[in-house]
């Protein structure tokens, strides 16, 4: 194990859940939330992931996983990808700190790609 490797573990979040119980908790109502850039969201990302970005998820969580959506449902789970779970990681607790349920995919797409689950290229859905 390099340098890199031993710096990325200790900063990593501690948790995370299985690709497996993230499946479990989208298949219940959850939603699916990928922290990375745009950028990086084109080149890949889970199926039916919306985007957020990260400083805006920790500022209103609601509003930057649903938008205005008038069908969105506030108690839904929300279950946060990044790439390998660092960025994700250290979202979870300003997230629940606003009341909502929240868990992210340890590991993240690496994780996600490894498990055998598809990754999509292309822009996100508009929300609004």
């Amino acid at each position: 194990m390099g340098l890199r490797d031993r710096l990325v573990n200790r900063m990593m979040a501690p948790g995370g859940i299985s690709v497996d119980e993230a499946l479990t908790l989208l298949s219940s109502g959850g939603v699916l939330v990928d922290v990375r850039s745009e950028r990086e969201y084109e080149a890949g990302h889970a199926p039916g992931a919306r985007l957020a970005d990260v400083k805006e998820l920790v500022k209103d969580a609601f509003t930057a996983v649903h938008g205005d959506d008038p069908l969105a449902e506030p108690d839904a789970t929300v279950v946060l990808i990044c790439d390998t779970g660092l960025r994700s990681g250290h979202a979870v607790e300003p997230v629940r700190k606003q009341g909502f349920g929240c868990e992210f995919v340890g590991g993240g797409l690496l994780a996600w790609r490894q498990a055998g689950q598809v990754v999509i290229p292309g822009p996100p859905r508009n929300r609004r």
